[in-house]
């Protein structure tokens, strides 16, 4: 160190004490302090300060300091990958990249889970859906699963598809509801099917089959279900009035629902026999006002009028009348 230093300096340091003739000089002029040596010692750490800072200077910076893309720069670079992305999407490239994946066998299926059936069975949805075990859960299509469902299963009226990664293939069933039978056939025994609240036919009824609803008629000439539904307005709205379960006037109180060319619209109640009549249009105002008249009818002692012996109830008779007509006994 000390070579290195006086090689800096370009000289060598002197003793502080003086020898002179082979002896040791004593007293105050042995500890003079010379002035070059302190010219030294400034130059010394000056040359230290100088190299220390080119030391730090050269050191590398960190990436946190680099400077920042200009917002030119930013904009271009997204603009780049929009355009590749769009790009790769055009040319195909996902359904390429699709068709890759679906040869990797750990995307093959291995279970089929069927979920929501009442009336249908889950070997049945999965015989009909067409999908087999072992197939790629990305070469599964949800509309051609529905539509063999539903041609084989009456009860379906939607199947959603829904993927448990790797190899879980859930169908969830949605099946018809029944809101109401429907008479439908040229002969007087026609066939009664299941309607839903939409007006969609889905099951012919058979022997044991729940038939505890309300009964459409008056469609049996219809030669297509398509072109029942327009048809079907009137009643279903009715039968969706009634829903609110008036005392008077349940769903649970209407047996059947006749669509008649001349007459209109014809009500019967499950416990009396005769007709009401309620014409075309005005469904709203007319289940309202027939709430109302048979609130009177079941109240014999406070009004004097017995349904009993009621005959027929007109609903439309005039704009803002109600006809209540009585038999021969009456």
């Amino acid at each position: 160190m000390k070579n290195w230093l006086q090689k800096i300096l370009g000289t060598k340091k002197k003793n502080r004490y003086s020898v002179e003739g082979g002896g040791v000089e004593t007293g105050r002029g042995a500890f003079r302090f010379d002035e070059r040596d302190k010219k030294q010692r400034k130059s010394l750490l000056k040359k230290l300060n100088n190299y220390w800072s080119k030391r730090k200077d050269s050191r590398p910076v960190s990436y946190q300091s680099a400077p920042q893309p200009s917002g030119r720069r930013k904009l271009l670079l997204i603009f780049c990958l929009v355009s590749a992305a769009a790009l790769f999407f055009k040319s195909g490239g996902f359904s390429l990249f699709s068709v890759l994946l679906e040869d990797l066998d750990y995307f093959r299926i291995t279970q089929i889970r069927v979920e929501g059936c009442a009336n249908s069975t889950a070997d049945e949805i999965r015989a009909a859906s067409g999908v087999k075990v072992s197939a790629s859960l990305f070469a599964v299509d949800e509309r051609q699963i529905t539509e063999n469902v539903r041609e084989e299963s009456l009860w379906v009226d939607q199947v959603t598809v829904a993927r448990n990664w790797p190899g879980t293939l859930i169908l969830q069933v949605r099946e018809f509801k029944p809101y109401a039978l429907i008479a439908v056939g040229e002969d007087e025994a026609a066939p009664l099917y299941y309607l839903d609240r939409k007006g969609n036919t889905f099951v012919k009824t058979t022997y044991g089959m729940d038939l505890d609803y309300p009964v459409i008629t008056g469609l049996e000439q219809a030669e297509d279900l398509d072109t029942v539904p327009s048809e079907l307005d009137a009643p279903l709205d009715l039968l969706k009035l009634a829903e609110s379960n008036n005392p008077n006037l349940p769903v649970q109180s209407i047996s059947e629902l006749h669509v008649d060319a001349d007459e209109g619209l014809i009500l019967y109640l499950v416990e009396h026999p005769f007709p009401i009549f309620f014409g075309e249009g005005d469904i709203r105002r007319k289940y309202v006002r027939l709430r109302k008249v048979l609130e009177m009818l079941y109240k014999p002692r406070r009004t004097g009028m017995d349904i009993g012996r009621v005959a027929y109830i007109k609903m439309d008779y005039l704009k803002d009348k109600v006809i209540v007509g009585y038999g021969e006994s009456g």
